[in-house]
């Protein structure tokens, strides 16, 4: 998986923080104040949807292409002493969220601040391969699970599920990352 695909797959992750920001500056449920918070600052909010719209296609994309990957493979990998992940992906989620929200749409100085904030998280996500580490997962109905050390899972199916199926995944590319 090539570092831009990585990057693009990050940046997905903050869907709900862009959501966030735009509710936060919004006055009340209107179009004249969803025009307002827009007008702000119109070149971010293009920039922004943009940026999230390809990268939650890319998204989506990569989940299709696990999807038929590990219809098509048949190099399976038994799956033992699963340990849920959620919870850390829903926390390095949280951790990023009261520094975003604190953005102010009119001060360029703020914005830039933010996004590197969000440069130096993804440098953490892109060098170790952290894709399973998207709060848009868990949105989604996936859970990740670790196994046999810092091997990670990503699928449908429920802890009680994986343990008592005889589950088998299978590995994407040459990562650490399985999907079933």
């Amino acid at each position: 998986m090539g570092t831009i695909f990585k990057w693009v797959i990050f940046i997905s992750s903050y869907l709900p923080v862009c959501l966030m920001i735009f509710l936060k500056h919004l006055k009340i449920f209107r179009w004249d104040s969803v025009v307002n918070v827009y007008q702000m600052n119109p070149l971010f909010w293009k920039l922004l949807i943009f940026i999230q719209v390809i990268s939650i296609v890319t998204l989506i994309i990569w989940l299709s292409h696990l999807k038929r990957e590990s219809k098509n493979n048949s190099t399976k990998y038994k799956v033992n002493k699963v340990r849920s992940y959620d919870a850390e992906v829903l926390n390095f989620f949280v951790t990023f969220i009261i520094p975003i929200l604190s953005l102010n749409l009119k001060s360029w100085p703020s914005i830039v601040m933010n996004i590197l904030l969000i440069f130096i998280e993804g440098i953490y996500f892109v060098q170790n391969n952290a894709l399973y580490f998207n709060v848009l997962l868990i949105i989604s109905g996936y859970h990740i699970f670790s196994f046999d050390g810092n091997n990670m899972i990503i699928t449908r199916k429920k802890q009680a599920e994986l343990t008592f199926d005889d589950s088998k995944a299978t590995q994407i590319g040459t990562t650490n990352i399985f999907y079933i």
